[in-house]
């Protein structure tokens, strides 16, 4: 037998598996234990077997060997008996426990006992409800009782209130977890407060962050900006100035590439606007033209003359370069002459 079942409780044993320690056959269930209520000892066992727990064998206290968790292992041989013998059997278990000041206390529903010797230590009954489901377990030492029946068990009025509590029942068990539940709601409400606070500590703190982010931004954005519109500026006013110098060089070099005709002082000048003039009177009828002073051209010095590699008889055939004007009026000296005499000639 093992140490920590010296003392054990009468339902623990309740329809445990026996076996014989010598060969391990099953042997039955424990059906109820076997009582001396009158010496409140424990004296063995009844255990069932066969076809529907027909048949009853009797197990003393002594014969069992070891009391495990799942099987009682016994030694000898058990003495048979009968179903009729074991309902006989005297026990106080679901006798009502009444006081001696006519009060009804409870009800016996279980007992503990030593397993070596068999003396039960303590009766355990209800105060209220049905089998101990909604009322508390009080303790009844055996020496309490005042006399006891087949139904009933006598007890002092006076230690009624003094016995120990041995398991709350569901009204107390309510109380104890509503207390419990009431000190954990207490506490979860103290851990939201808590969460809610961190929570609001680390909005306000990522809010701050996200402003100093954007105002980072904002200034590396308008310094970017302010950048690149100095660049863009600075890059214009050098496409400007190489759109100008390009512009001079070509216009310089049109104009390099152009050569006048005309030697410097007699370069045409640009023709202004015919504007309207006065009638004049006609000119005096034309005489008879004098070749010589048609082509008699005013020099001092015949050595002056550019034209004087021209022989007498050659006509005259003016450069390519020259206007088509200039060549008719060189070809025809009349033609030459009115021109030179009309004032509204635009080359005077």
């Amino acid at each position: 037998m093992t140490a920590e079942a010296d003392v054990v409780k009468q339902s623990d044993l309740l329809n445990q598996l026996v076996l014989d320690r010598n060969n391990m056959e099953e042997l039955g269930r424990v059906d109820m234990l076997w009582m001396y209520p009158a010496a409140h000892r424990v004296l063995g066992f009844i255990c069932k077997s066969g076809f529907l727990g027909a048949k009853k064998i009797v197990f003393k206290l002594p014969q069992i060997q070891t009391l495990g968790t799942n099987s009682i292992l016994v030694h000898s041989q058990p003495e048979e008996t009968d179903g009729e013998k074991v309902k006989q059997l005297d026990s106080l278990l679901n006798c009502e426990v009444w006081s001696d000041a006519g009060n009804k206390v409870g009800r016996i529903t279980d007992y503990r006992f030593q397993l070596k010797t068999g003396e039960i230590t303590q009766y355990l009954f209800v105060s209220s409800g049905w089998s101990g489901i909604t009322g508390d377990i009080y303790q009844l030492p055996p020496s309490r009782i005042i006399s006891f029946g087949r139904k009933r068990v006598l007890v002092p009025e006076a230690a009624v209130k003094s016995f120990e509590l041995y398991r709350p029942g569901i009204k107390q068990t309510l109380s104890k977890a509503r207390n419990i539940l009431k000190d954990d709601y207490i506490s979860l409400v103290k851990q939201a407060q808590s969460l809610t606070e961190h929570a609001k500590e680390r909005a306000q703190a990522i809010a701050e962050q996200a402003k100093e982010t954007a105002q980072t931004f904002t200034d590396q954005l308008k310094e970017e900006t302010q950048t690149f519109t100095e660049q863009a500026k600075t890059t214009s006013q050098t496409v400007a100035e190489q759109v100008k110098e390009r512009t001079q060089t070509v216009v310089d070099q049109a104009n390099t590439g152009f050569q006048s005709p005309y030697p410097p002082s007699q370069a045409p000048t640009t023709p202004e606007p015919s504007v309207s003039k006065p009638a004049v009177s006609p000119p005096p009828p034309a005489s008879t033209p004098q070749p010589q002073a048609a082509t008699t051209h005013a020099f001092a010095d015949e050595e002056d003359d550019p034209w004087d590699f021209l022989e007498e008889d050659e006509p005259f055939t003016p450069p390519p370069s020259y206007p088509e004007t200039f060549r008719k009026a060189d070809t025809n000296p009349k033609t030459k002459t009115e021109t030179e005499d009309d004032d509204d000639e635009p080359w005077i």
